[in-house]
């Protein structure tokens, strides 16, 4: 009987952990992904911005 119960409850940690790992893999991934449209957009305003300035001339 304690044997069946020590199992259910190592099954339910290993799961809550899985679970938990997976979901701060993808907050991080998240993080990256803003980080990176972000610098793109920086970019892409420059090459506007330098563009703008060079008709303007």
């Amino acid at each position: 009987m304690m044997g069946k119960s020590l199992i259910t409850g190592l099954y339910a940690g290993v799961t809550a952990g899985t679970i938990a790992y997976s979901l701060s893999r993808k907050a991080l991934r998240g993080k990256r992904k803003l980080k990176a449209r972000a610098g793109r957009a920086l970019k892409n305003m420059s090459s506007f911005m330098d563009e703008l300035s060079d008709i303007m001339k």
